[in-house]
Formats: C-alpha cells, structure tokens, sequence
C-alpha cells in the first residue's frame, strides 16, 4: 500500500512539472555532524539553472532523511522523500539528511546504544547539524544560495525556526509545530490522546490494574497505546504488573484520571525536561510562541486537526501571535481527517504516522512558488 501511494504521489508530481520532463537528479552528500560521519541527499530539478533551496528539517529522535524511525513495533516510514520529489519537481532543489546516529538504530546489533547517544544531545547541537547539511546544499552547483527556505516538522520546527531566523531565510514552513513550552505540550498528549483513549477502560472516570493493562494492547496509535503506562508502579513488569500505589490515594485499586493521573502526569513532565540536554533551558531552544515576535519572514504554518501529538490550537495560536507582532505574511492551513504526519487519520487516538497526503505537499510547492524572488 505505500508503494502504491508513493508511486500515486510521485505521478501526480509529475503530472503537476509538466507530465514527461525527466525526474530531479539527486546528489549524495556526505556529512560531519559533530564527528559522526552521515548521509545527505540534494534533489534538484532537472536542467542547468540555479534553483532555490529547501532544507526539510525531521522530528523528534534520531530520525532518517526521510523521517523514518526505529519503534517498538517496527520501522515507520516517513514520507520526506516523497515531499522532496514532489518539489523537486516543481522547481526546488531540496536537501535532506540523516540525523546523527539514525542509521545505527535500524541495525538491533547497534540500535541501543546509538539511542543512547542520541539521548546526549542538545537542541543546539541538532541546530548546527541543521546548519551543517543547510551550508553544505548552498555551496553545490546549480544552487541559488540567496534563495533558502527552512522546513521543520514537529520538534524540527522549533530548530527550523531559529535556524531561518539565524541565516536570514526567504521564508519558514512549520508542520504541526512545537509553540508552547515543552513540558506543556507533553501534558497536552495525555489531556488530549491518552484521557479519550483512556476513558473506556475507566468507568466513572477511575480505572483499575485490569483496565491499564487492557489498554496497552487495544486499538490505538502507538502513542494512545502507552499512556497507560504512566499508571503502572516502576517496579511493575509485564509478567506481574502493578498499579502506582502512589496515585491510588485511597487504596480502593483504582485512579481518577483527571483528578490523581492529570497532575501527576504534568508534574512528572515539568521535571523531567530539565533532566533532558535537549530540553533542559541551559541547552535548549526557543519554541515557536517565544519566537514569534522575532520571525519577520514569510511563515507557513500546516496543521492536522486529528494530530494526537500536537494539539491544531498551538498551530492557530501562532497564526494569532504573528498577526499580533506585525508579520504580514503568514498562513495556516488546517487539514480535516489529517494526523501529525499529515497523513490520514481518522481520531486522534489513532494517528499512526499514515504516508503525507498529496494536498499538503502541492500546497508547500504552490507557496513556495509564490515566494520566489
């Protein structure tokens, strides 16, 4: 099936640059991110002119040029290839690149400790890496340096953001963007994914060892699927699970999940950000709201209202925070039926990270397009 939607996706683009040109030409580039040798990947459209750039910025974790990931049940695939054709062929030329220690957490000899590494790094670190592939693109031939435009997804969109802000980018596209504080905008995944996916196994609000552990396992995305999991003792195990005694507050064996989980849940995220190099204020970057009155560029801001990861009402409250610093070029779209990957999903619940849908894709190309010097 993603074959399928890939080869759609691509036909489409095509149909769009002009039906039977030749494809981009893709140049393999290495690069140092810190001492860890990587690999990058420029598309360019076919021809002998220059052409502007777009540096698509990942998510969270070590993820690969295309937005792939290592999880617990297998890879998932991401789709900034397919985004990456689709603009190369409407005139971009686009460069994306492994994060440091992607590829060592596809291989299981090597998956461990290069998560572990990664764990090391500062949001800092993974905006010089950005800087790194950005610079190496704008010195390759047939490349209009003077014409960059920085994307970020997800926590890429708070390096994308500093990083446009930092070289002077023509102009900055953010896909379900990180606005408020980190911590908040963990909280929120469980306010909003993990009570409604929740609620079910907790009559009148409270749920028992019984219905954690049938959460676990029902029909939800990965993310829904592990919210239980903040109910469990530490010491809990799949063979003998626990409930955390802590939250049962009146032993009668079970939690209140707005009154006892809630705030246990903020109160564990607000500590352990400062506990993490990439979120932690000394080593961390701007989120998108303390940036706002800074970002004077053309700013596209895309949106899925069934994301489970980034709640659509950050996206609006950017909008709102740019209109309210003066910017007078930003857009937000917002997309009905669409998740986090702003592919299909159909609740939030069950946002599975589906292959990027074509209309989010011809709408970067058709703003970009209008953007161009």
């Amino acid at each position: 099936m993603k074959r399928l939607l890939l080869s759609a996706a691509l036909s489409l683009g095509s149909a769009l640059a002009g039906g039977n040109e030749p494809g981009p030409v893709t140049q393999a580039l290495p690069l140092d991110l810190g001492g860890q040798a990587t690999h990058a990947e420029l598309l360019r459209p076919d021809g002998n002119g220059v052409a502007p750039l777009v540096l698509l910025v990942q998510g969270t974790g070590p993820e690969d040029l295309n937005g792939s990931f290592q999880s617990y049940g297998g890879k998932v695939q991401g789709s900034l290839g397919t985004l990456a054709q689709t603009l190369a062929r409407q005139g971009f030329a686009v460069m994306r690149f492994d994060k440091r220690y992607a590829a060592a957490t596809f291989d299981p000899a090597t998956a461990q400790a290069a998560q572990e590494s990664y764990a090391k790094l500062t949001m800092k670190d993974l905006l010089a890496d950005a800087g790194t592939a950005l610079e190496t693109a704008k010195k390759q031939p047939g490349i209009n340096a003077q014409q960059v435009f920085i994307y970020g997804w997800s926590e890429g969109s708070v390096v994308a953001a500093s990083l446009a802000q930092a070289v002077g980018a023509q102009g900055l596209i953010v896909q379900g963007p990180v606005v408020n504080a980190f911590a908040d905008a963990f909280t929120r995944q469980f306010e909003r994914v993990g009570l409604k996916y929740l609620e079910p196994y907790a009559p009148d609000g409270k749920i028992d060892l019984k219905g954690v552990v049938a959460s676990l396992y029902g029909p939800g995305s990965a993310l829904a699927r592990t919210q239980g999991q903040f109910l469990l003792a530490r010491d809990s195990t799949p063979q003998v699970p626990k409930l955390a005694a802590v939250l049962d507050t009146n032993g009668d064996g079970r939690i209140d999940l707005r009154a006892e989980a809630l705030p246990m849940v903020r109160a564990f995220y607000a500590q352990s950000v400062t506990q993490s190099p990439l979120y932690t204020p000394a080593t961390t970057l701007p989120t998108l709201g303390e940036l706002a009155p800074r970002l004077k560029m053309p700013v596209l801001i895309l949106q899925g209202e069934n994301d489970g990861n980034i709640d659509p009402a950050s996206a609006q409250q950017l909008n709102s925070a740019l209109a309210a610093a003066g910017n007078t070029d930003h857009t937000l779209k917002l997309y009905p039926g669409l998740g986090h990957s702003l592919g299909p999903a159909k609740d939030l619940t069950l946002d599975n990270f589906a292959p990027m849908a074509q209309g989010p894709m011809n709408d970067m190309a058709a703003w970009l397009r209008a953007r161009v010097r």
